[in-house]
């Protein structure tokens, strides 16, 4: 049942999400499920330690700002595919990955976070960098979870890539709001610096333990625990 509508007063009037590894669960929590009934994937995952962890060397080179993460998932990719003897691009990896079972890789808490925030009234917007490069317009115009957001900005269609300060200054826009009534999650640290130097309320978001900073945003927005 979903919570009763409330009126809020803080100071704090929005919220805008990140996608992955806020909305979604990051590939690196979902490969090892597709891993699962694709065996061929294990000596990969094995070889590079694991998608995004302190073993994943070129992670750790995209995370020093080395390699962008683009080409980081497009790399990734390329081995993923050949392991099941295909030619996979980032979109075609992706489509493997998220075409699993909606509860492997949908963060069901961000989705209450979500729903809650419309009921109380408050502007809900998303800042992605890669979401319809990634996924593809035809998967993402089917996902009804994002049919909850008022606005998607999506920097595949814009070309402003996060943490460019005119990409933050589109969301704040594209929400109708100040920079600083919004709150802001993302998973990558250099996102939530630049949107705090635009203003916003941004908190990281760990990909392997989003609770606390999903609580965050409650307490920021007045909203609640659920």
């Amino acid at each position: 049942m979903p919570p009763p509508e409330r009126t809020y007063r803080g100071p704090y009037k929005g919220l805008l999400l990140d996608i992955g590894g806020v909305v979604h669960r990051t590939s690196m929590h979902v490969a090892g499920r597709l891993a699962e009934s694709e065996p061929a994937l294990r000596p990969v995952l094995e070889r590079i330690g694991g998608l995004g962890t302190d073993r994943d060397e070129l992670w750790q080179r995209m995370l020093d700002r080395e390699v962008s993460e683009r080409d980081y998932w497009a790399q990734r990719a390329a081995e993923f595919g050949a392991a099941v003897g295909q030619a996979w691009d980032t979109q075609a990896m992706m489509g493997r990955l998220y075409d699993l079972p909606e509860q492997d890789w949908l963060c069901a808490e961000t989705v209450d976070l979500m729903t809650d925030a419309k009921a109380a009234g408050l502007p809900l917007g998303a800042l992605t960098n890669d979401l319809a490069a990634f996924h593809g317009p035809g998967w993402v115009g089917r996902q009804e979870h994002l049919k909850l957001f008022d606005v998607i900005v999506d920097a595949s269609l814009t070309g402003v890539l996060k943490p460019d300060p005119r990409a933050f200054r589109d969301g704040a826009g594209a929400l109708g709001l100040p920079a600083e009534q919004i709150v802001f999650l993302d998973d990558m640290p250099w996102n939530v610096e630049g949107a705090r130097q635009a203003g916003l309320a941004a908190v990281r978001v760990p990909w392997d333990n989003p609770a606390p900073a999903i609580d965050t945003a409650r307490d920021l927005l007045g909203l609640g625990p659920r």
